[in-house]
């Protein structure tokens, strides 16, 4: 009877161990997470004001200095041939409620700058 109980243990303990030095797989889960929601989010936030987006958004993460920010620049261009630029940052990527903050520029022009993105976006702080 003893032995039972000391092996249903060690299955317990195993993986906090094994998945302590696994800090990558999130981290590229939120990379990809901001840099689709930034990509969708944008495209709404800027059709909403009057701009089409001509072929999508090619979004890329950007360095950071630490695993709880997550920067993601999304490019693109409107049918008007202008260039768009949106600049995405989530602070405390790693809690449960990080900060996000998101700049779009039209031909150099800042035209939103936002906390939330697309017709989900219930902060409006423009």
């Amino acid at each position: 009877m003893r032995r039972r109980a000391v092996l249903l243990l060690v299955p317990l303990l195993l993986p906090p161990l094994a998945t302590a030095s696994c800090t990558d797989p999130v981290r590229k889960v939120s990379e990809s997470s901001l840099r689709n929601a930034t990509a969708r989010g944008a495209t709404e936030e800027m059709h909403g004001l009057g701009y089409t987006i001509r072929k999508g958004m090619q979004c890329r993460t950007l360095s950071a200095d630490t695993i709880s920010i997550v920067r993601v620049q999304c490019l693109g261009r409107t049918t008007r041939d202008e260039p768009v630029r949106v600049d995405a940052v989530a602070s405390d990527a790693g809690s449960a409620h990080p900060r996000q903050e998101f700049v779009i520029t039209v031909a150099g022009r800042e035209v939103v700058r936002t906390h939330c993105l697309g017709q989900g976006c219930q902060d409006r702080d423009r």
